[in-house]
C-alpha cells in the first residue's frame, strides 16, 4: 500500500478506489471485465475487500496483469500543460470573466478584485487554461475572500 501503511483486514470499496487512484464507476467497470476481484459482502450486504484481495488488486494495477492473468492497460492522466480547449490570454479588463461571475451571483465584483484573484490563482497567467477552470478558480477565490 502507499506510504508503507499496513494493509487492514478489510477495507471499503471507496478506499480500494482511492488506493488504485480511480473513480468508482471506472473501478466497477474493471471489476465487470475481471481486471479486479469483485468485493465480498458483509452479512448486512456492505461490500468490502480483504487484505489478500487488496494486494491482488494493487498488483494488477501496478503490473498491468489482471487477477485472472490477462494483460490490461490503464489510462493514466498526465499533467500536460496543453489543454484541448485552451483560451488565449485574458484581456486586461476581464469582461467575460466578470459577466460569468455576475451570472454566478457575484453581482458587485470589481475589475480590481477579479485581477487580484486571477493573479493569485494563476501566477503564470491564464493563457493555457480552460476558461471554465479560470471562472471556477476565481469564483472560489472570491467566495473564500468574502466578496459577495
Amino acid at each position: 500500500m502507499k506510504n508503507n501503511e499496513p494493509i487492514k483486514a478489510a477495507i471499503t470499496v471507496s478506499k480500494m478506489c482511492s488506493l488504485l487512484n480511480m473513480g468508482r464507476s471506472q473501478f466497477y467497470a474493471h471489476v465487470r471485465k475481471g481486471t479486479f476481484h469483485p468485493p465480498k459482502r458483509l452479512k448486512n450486504g456492505r461490500p468490502y475487500y480483504d487484505a489478500s484481495q487488496v494486494d491482488d488488486n494493487l498488483r494488477a494495477k501496478e503490473l498491468g496483469v489482471t487477477v485472472s492473468g490477462d494483460y490490461v492497460l490503464f489510462y493514466e492522466r498526465t499533467n500536460d500543460q496543453s489543454k484541448a480547449k485552451a483560451t488565449p490570454a485574458c484581456q486586461p479588463d476581464h469582461k467575460e470573466l466578470i459577466s460569468g461571475l455576475q451570472a454566478l451571483g457575484l453581482s458587485s465584483v470589481t475589475t480590481k478584485q477579479v485581477v487580484d484573484a486571477v493573479t493569485a490563482c494563476f501566477p503564470k497567467g491564464t493563457a493555457n487554461e480552460d476558461e471554465n477552470e479560470v471562472l471556477r478558480a476565481v469564483f472560489r477565490h472570491l467566495k473564500r475572500a468574502g466578496v459577495a
